[in-house]
């Protein structure tokens, strides 16, 4: 299987990067492959990884060398939309309470639920979609035509979108850093940008998981090595202000039905977790500047 080597981290560029066994141990990586951590950053990465062309194949259509290694899963994020609906209209609250209206661009678009409940909400919606049986199901049940490919193959014009959201994407990518400065383009003065990430291994339940030594080891399938990249609240912030954004609200994310009054332990778990590393799940989001010169200052933070 060929395998790509970073000599430098792919979120700050520095070349002071460090092995991690932990991590390697815990996602059951093969031989090849193995969890890199920046002692400047902070970011932890696969590296070494499969190169792109192997994860082409797997998108595509499951095969190629990597499913050898790494087994297709039967779980996808298409399963998930009932149970991210909920989460999905209260990003879009946050975003018209923070001013945002217009176009809205969607990185990962899956089968267009995100987009469909925006669009309810007034946005012009346009997605990006590399799996062409997430694009029928959005064109089928939601009248939605998605663009194909990535977003590092996409040509929009500069300032021509409102709001760019992705969700659990960019910890896909095998170059975040570069994707975040092409939505920085694409968006206008006073745009927004939205992310949503896994939180995988300084989330509050990793740690105390780690720390009681009950981690469990990942069985071997494509979702021990889909993600590229593992964020944490200060790499994600990270990652924004070095496009240019301003971060204007870093927030922890529950996926559950649950009263938290109905579950004061729960509740308190909770509150606990937000000041040692935060959930499993992230959001952040941050504005473009309207002020040109604000771009220059925020991006050499």
């Amino acid at each position: 299987m060929t395998t790509e080597r970073l000599s430098t981290c792919p979120l700050c560029g520095k070349r002071q990067i460090r092995p991690d066994s932990f991590a390697t141990w815990q996602l059951n990586l093969a031989q090849d492959h193995a969890v890199t951590r920046c002692a400047r950053c902070g970011l932890r990465f696969l590296n070494p990884r499969p190169d792109p062309m192997a994860y082409e194949q797997m998108y595509r259509d499951g095969s190629g060398p990597l499913s050898e290694t790494y087994p297709p899963s039967q779980e996808y994020y298409a399963h998930e939309d009932d149970v991210r609906l909920g989460e999905y209209r209260t990003k879009l609250d946050l975003l018209v309470e923070a001013g945002a209206r217009g176009r809205l661009l969607e990185i990962g678009a899956c089968t267009g639920v995100f987009l469909s409940e925006a669009r309810r909400c007034g946005f012009e919606v346009e997605g990006i979609e590399p799996s062409e049986e997430n694009r029928r199901r959005a064109l089928e049940n939601h009248n939605l035509r998605l663009h194909p490919g990535v977003a590092e193959g996409q040509d929009f014009a500069d300032a021509s979108f409102d709001v760019v959201f992705s969700s659990h994407v960019f910890e896909h990518l095998t170059d975040p850093a570069a994707v975040t400065r092409q939505a920085f383009r694409w968006l206008r003065p006073g745009g927004f940008l939205m992310i949503e990430v896994p939180n995988q291994f300084e989330s509050f339940a990793s740690r105390r998981k780690r720390w009681l030594k009950t981690t469990r080891r990942k069985e071997r399938s494509f979702l021990c090595v889909h993600h590229t990249v593992f964020f944490s609240r200060r790499t994600v912030t990270t990652l924004v202000k070095r496009a240019g954004f301003v971060p204007r609200r870093l927030r922890n994310i529950y996926y559950s039905s649950d009263s938290l009054w109905r579950h004061p332990l729960q509740a308190a778990g909770r509150l606990i977790g937000a000041a040692a590393g935060g959930s499993a799940v992230i959001e952040i989001l941050a504005q473009k500047p309207v002020d040109p010169y604000a771009m220059g200052r925020n991006a050499t933070e």
